[in-house]
């Protein structure tokens, strides 16, 4: 009986993802959910700027959208922007956002890091992501918190 490897990222990320489909199944048809470190690609500002996703001719990367960073089976913050949700992420990179000790820039060093977008497909839904963002807060418990839930 061969032995079962399991990526420890690629379980938290999957979580996530079956966490979302399962609370928002009625409108999950809204949102495209894209991995901005697909593959294991570098946590690289440069290289985050250049993607278009989830393809060249439908790029909605830069939509409104709710952010996850995920590493070393732990999600590391939650966020959301009602304007470009890969430029927010990108903002965080550049600051290196920390809080007790966690630090964005940490996920880089784990083999299962991710960073997950929730995009609307449409503008005119956005108001779906602030319920999302608090959803996804409350089930997971990031390291470094948005501040915006009490």
């Amino acid at each position: 009986m061969e032995d079962l490897v399991i990526d420890s990222g690629s379980a938290m990320k999957q979580r996530v993802i079956d966490a979302f489909k399962k609370e928002f199944a009625p409108i999950e048809s809204k949102f495209e959910i894209m991995d901005l470190l697909d593959n294991n690609s570098p946590m690289d500002y440069k290289t985050i700027d250049l993607l278009k996703l989830p393809s060249a001719e439908n790029n909605i990367v830069w939509h409104p959208g709710v952010y996850v960073f995920i590493g070393d089976d732990k999600v590391y913050r939650v966020g959301v922007s009602m304007r470009n949700s890969r430029y927010r992420v990108m903002e965080h990179i550049k600051v290196q956002t920390q809080q007790n000790g966690y630090c964005i820039g940490d996920i880089d060093c784990y083999s299962d890091k991710s960073i997950l977008l929730f995009n609307v497909k449409k503008r005119d839904d956005r108001h779906w992501l602030l319920a999302l963002e608090v959803y996804l807060e409350t089930e997971f418990k990031p390291l470094i918190k948005a501040g915006r839930i009490g």
